[in-house]
């Protein structure tokens, strides 16, 4: 039950950061092209919402293995050549999630010290901290479904179905 939830935790965040986007931006289309009154604050906080949608976003298709890729190639490959395209694509996503997400995610929001929405006033770190969090929980999901991969494959392969 509680591994459960842990694993919905991503799904629920970009669902309601999703929603507050949605609701946010058409409340402010209505208000602005109807009543001719928009409310100022609902660009950065639907802004904001709309960072965290994508970054915590990622882990949910992640963990899917709702990704695309172009593998049409890599499935005709000789088994060895699959498991070696198999071991680089994966360092290449590791590389994206550590280093990019994780390393410079955290470096870009530890520089937003000090650094204030125009008109709430709210840190950006709040909004940054997308960027590392989701990259973590991506990386968790991947390591899962890449181990699940190398294990069906390596079964299949001793004749064990």
């Amino acid at each position: 039950m509680v591994k459960s939830g842990l694993n919905a935790i991503d799904d629920v965040m970009a669902s309601l950061a999703l929603v507050g986007v949605i609701l946010l931006t058409g409340i402010n289309v209505l208000l602005r092209y109807i009543f001719n009154a928009p409310i100022a604050w609902t660009m950065e906080v639907a802004l904001g919402l709309f960072i965290w949608f994508v970054f915590i976003g990622i882990s949910s298709s992640m963990k899917r293995n709702g990704h695309i890729g172009v593998d049409f190639f890599v499935k005709k490959l000789p088994r060895p050549l699959w498991i070696l395209s198999e071991i680089i694509r994966a360092a290449a996503i590791y590389f994206v999630l550590i280093y990019v997400f994780i390393y410079l995610g955290s470096k870009f929001t530890m520089m937003a010290t000090g650094k204030l929405t125009p008109i709430l006033g709210l840190s950006y770190q709040l909004i940054d901290i997308a960027v590392p969090i989701g990259g973590a929980i991506t990386a968790i999901h991947f390591t899962r479904n890449f181990i699940l991969s190398l294990r069906t494959e390596f079964r299949n392969e001793g004749g064990e179905d």
